[in-house]
């Protein structure tokens, strides 16, 4: 993974994190994503998808 994707994935999937202070490591941070199945999908998702989604994230 390239550094500018792995810095934006963190911003993106780990802002509300309590823990993200934790991983040291960019194998760390891929690891909580995939427990958290938040690695992105194989299809392109469309905007309905994404957004839904992050609501569930969100709200759940």
């Amino acid at each position: 993974m390239h550094t500018d994707q792995m810095t934006i994935n963190f911003l993106r999937l780990c802002y509300h994190c309590d823990d993200a202070c934790l991983c040291d490591t960019e194998e760390q941070c891929l690891a909580c994503w995939n427990e958290q199945e938040l690695t992105p999908q194989e299809h392109e998702m469309t905007g309905q998808e994404e957004t839904m989604k992050w609501m569930r994230l969100a709200y759940d």
